[in-house]
């Protein structure tokens, strides 16, 4: 009878460490994932996916092109890229001087595809395309094949208008192009911007403003009085440097 006794507590004593073993070694992510919806995990999953897909290409030359971003991946994208570069200022830099610029936090995919524009290099090598007295500077573009390349390279992609509310067009603004023929969905250019040199009520809920210049507006008007041709580009090409400030 004492070794059946002895033997009894011996099995109890494995049952109960068994039990005290298998709750330890219960997963913390099985606990995690189910306060986490399974949109939120696709989501990470994609963005994840796409961080580690879409690299830089390369063109014949040698000339460093964009990743490609497909038009179906931009929200996701940009919104990791966004968390990813918190950065608010950026500087243009010309022959005529500096302009510095603070990029709104309230469009948050422009904000970020215009900080991965600059971070990529697209623009290298593109100029001020036009040029309107008392109206607008426009940049972003060129005649150069490599940005015809670098945006193909990039998918072209485009992005949603977003208006804000109570955000006009005013001397300073900084606003995205966008096509105006055979765009009913209103679809913006990334890759092409200008600063507004004065109210332009024409084109409020047209174009998303994303940004506002802080510095260097003279340099801007200065930009704005050159010779141009009839499409209002100018005759002596401006080249622009673009540069992520903080």
């Amino acid at each position: 009878m004492k070794s059946n006794g002895l033997f009894f507590i011996l099995v109890l004593f494995l049952t109960i460490s068994c039990k005290d073993s298998s709750q330890k070694e219960t997963p913390v992510i099985d606990i995690v994932e189910e306060t986490r919806t399974k949109e939120e995990v696709l989501i990470e999953r994609k963005e994840k996916g796409i961080a580690k897909f879409y690299k830089r290409s390369v063109n014949r030359k040698g000339d460093t092109l964009l990743p490609y971003i497909p038009q179906d991946s931009v929200e996701v994208f940009f919104t990791r890229y966004g968390k990813e570069h918190p950065e608010t200022i950026v500087r243009m830099t010309t022959s005529f001087g500096d302009i510095e610029m603070e990029l709104f936090k309230e469009t948050p995919l422009y904000r970020a595809s215009f900080l991965f524009l600059i971070n990529n290099g697209y623009f290298d090598e593109t100029v001020v395309h036009r040029a309107v007295k008392g109206f607008i500077v426009q940049a972003g573009n060129s005649d150069n094949m490599i940005t015809a390349q670098k945006k193909g390279s990039a998918g072209n992609y485009q992005l949603p208008m977003q208006i804000l509310p109570g955000v006009q067009h005013s001397y300073g603004t900084l606003s995205s192009a966008k096509y105006w023929e055979n765009n009913p969905e209103n679809w913006h250019n990334p890759f092409d911007f200008f600063i507004s040199l004065r109210a332009t009520d024409h084109l409020d809920g047209e174009h998303t403003i994303f940004g506002r210049v802080i510095k260097g507006m003279k340099v801007a008007e200065a930009i704005s009085k050159v010779e141009t041709d009839s499409r209002d580009w100018p005759k002596n090409d401006i080249y622009i440097e673009m540069s992520v400030v903080n």
